[in-house]
């Protein structure tokens, strides 16, 4: 007896059509899905490292009475040159970032330490952390083999000129201090200074903030490629990437590299610093900061100009409400 098969018929070319439009349309609605997801966990990385600064500084704070020296461009000679041993707010908290080791080789007699050469035949400068640095900054981890930072400390209203005298478009907002605001916060006058750190080597403490720890900021996100005018990185306590002033407002892109969210096209030069020195993330809408208090706060690129000052202003006695 023969048997016959019975015959499957097959799919007809518009069937195939159809469900390959039906999968590409699922990928196409899960792919922003994916995206934000992994976004969601860079964020949460970014924000779990400016965590652990905020520990670091309130650490170093409890051993020093006082937070990191932001810099010591302004400091007295003495038996070094003014300057030295010329490391940021970052280098001295190495130690309270598990990083115990790469500091203890650093000579803090030397000139310039972030020149020193260590152990592994390699300058203090070309050695980087991960804590530096936000899984969304695409920025690299070196330029011109200095370790870049995707995170800097906040000098609050400070005024910070432009080199180029038509583009200080924010140096109204900067806070009024008495004598007066020092440019670029170098100087040793604590009452020239706004914020929580000084590149010029002024001592700040906790007992110096009289507006609440929390309504302070501590340290903040910044894009190193915005910043290039001295592209050292955050060893240097000259580094244009370990300072930041709030006069810029947040996500303020004019001088980064590439922009294409240029607010004035005449000011696209990195030495701008009114423009940028100014806190920066590729987080859409904003950026993560750490506050006085060691809390990570996430603030809105859309802020009230004056209440932004008056976050980064440490005693200005104002009060402040939701942010």
């Amino acid at each position: 007896m023969i048997r016959h098969r019975r015959k499957h018929p097959g799919f007809t070319l518009i069937e195939l059509l159809v469900v390959i439009a039906i999968i590409a349309v699922l990928i196409a609605l899960l792919l922003p899905a994916v995206q934000q997801a992994r976004e969601a966990a860079r964020r949460s990385q970014c924000k779990n490292n400016l965590k652990q600064f905020g520990l670091a500084a309130h650490n170093y704070h409890d051993a020093f009475s006082m937070m990191p020296l932001g810099g010591t461009m302004n400091a007295p000679a003495g038996p070094t040159p003014s300057g030295a041993p010329n490391v940021s707010w970052a280098v001295r908290s190495l130690p309270y970032l598990e990083q115990a080791g790469l500091y203890n080789q650093l000579n803090m007699s030397l000139t310039n330490v972030p020149s020193q050469v260590l152990s592994d035949g390699k300058q203090a400068r070309e050695h980087q952390v991960s804590a530096f640095r936000c899984p969304s900054d695409p920025n690299p981890n070196f330029r011109s083999q200095y370790a870049q930072s995707s995170y800097s400390a906040s000098i609050g209203s400070q005024r910070t000129p432009s080199s180029d005298s038509a583009c200080n478009p924010f140096l109204g907002l900067a806070q009024n201090l008495i004598p007066t605001n020092a440019d670029y916060s170098r100087t040793l006058d604590l009452g020239a200074i706004s914020g929580m750190f000084s590149q010029g080597g002024a001592s700040i403490a906790l007992t110096d903030v009289s507006d609440g720890a929390s309504n302070t900021l501590l340290f903040g996100e910044i894009l190193p490629d915005c910043m290039l005018s001295i592209p050292v990185g955050w060893w240097p306590n000259n580094a244009r990437a370990t300072i930041g002033s709030t006069l810029a407002p947040i996500n303020e892109m004019t001088t980064c590299e590439g922009s294409t969210r240029v607010s004035n096209p005449a000011c696209i030069s990195p030495d701008n610093f009114n423009y940028s020195w100014g806190f920066k993330s590729m987080h859409t809408g904003g950026g993560q900061f750490t506050m006085a208090d060691g809390s990570v706060r996430f603030i809105s690129q859309n802020i009230d100009a004056s209440t932004y000052q008056s976050l980064g202003g440490r005693a200005d006695g104002k009060t402040l409400g939701e942010f």
